[in-house]
């Protein structure tokens, strides 16, 4: 791993860790245009990738293809999550100063429900501050018709099983058509990740303006 860098002249090292959910094997959710949510996933977060490295951010993925993580040869679901949980936190032990993104996306029986939203682990104050700071922009640029609120949680298993600060980041929806065509388009994937990278840069600056 390389030396961490600073944030715009900040002395605030830092390192990103990005989770594409899904992938290999488990396609998680398959939009009503047939996307599968492990495909718009990766793409999110490969956009979001290359921007933050631009900036000349530190950056591991738990995966950059379309693999799962097996155990012993066998893929299974908590084979997959301890995998993930497992690269997260050997990142969090060589540099504590650096957040997690899960990058998903949503589905409901009602085409009509849209919208971004940000889920983070109850218990973590640091991982609140992220979760707030993430949804306030998702509610300016992407759900302009109906703001939505950041969403506490006691059960997501890579939330409660990684060492740093985190949010499940829950994209759009990809039941409903027209949210289902803007997570396959490449322009907007791009916003998404531009997004995301501003939510970031915003934390860790009152990060380190609270220090």
């Amino acid at each position: 791993m390389s030396n961490s860098p600073y944030i715009l002249g900040n002395t605030y090292h830092n390192l990103r860790k990005l989770q594409s959910a899904h992938g290999g094997e488990d396609p998680g959710k398959v939009g009503i245009n047939n996307a599968k949510e492990k495909d718009v996933n990766l793409a999110i977060a490969l956009q979001l990738r290359d921007i933050l490295q631009k900036k000349g951010i530190n950056v591991v993925m738990t995966r950059d293809t379309d693999t799962s993580l097996k155990e012993n040869g066998r893929f299974s679901k908590i084979g997959d999550l301890n995998g993930r949980c497992s690269i997260i936190n050997k990142a969090y032990d060589n540099n504590n100063k650096c957040v997690l993104i899960s990058v998903h996306q949503n589905s409901f029986t009602g085409q009509s429900v849209h919208g971004a939203q940000v889920f983070y682990y109850q218990k973590s104050a640091q991982s609140m501050k992220l979760a707030k700071i993430m949804q306030e922009k998702f509610n300016k640029d992407i759900n302009t018709e109906k703001a939505k609120n950041e969403k506490p949680n006691d059960s997501y298993y890579m939330l409660i099983n990684s060492k740093c600060p985190g949010i499940i980041v829950e994209c759009g929806f990809l039941s409903n058509p027209e949210e289902a065509d803007n997570l396959t388009n490449s322009d907007y994937q791009k916003q998404l990740g531009d997004i995301l990278c501003r939510g970031i840069m915003d934390y860790f600056s009152e990060m380190t303006e609270t220090k």
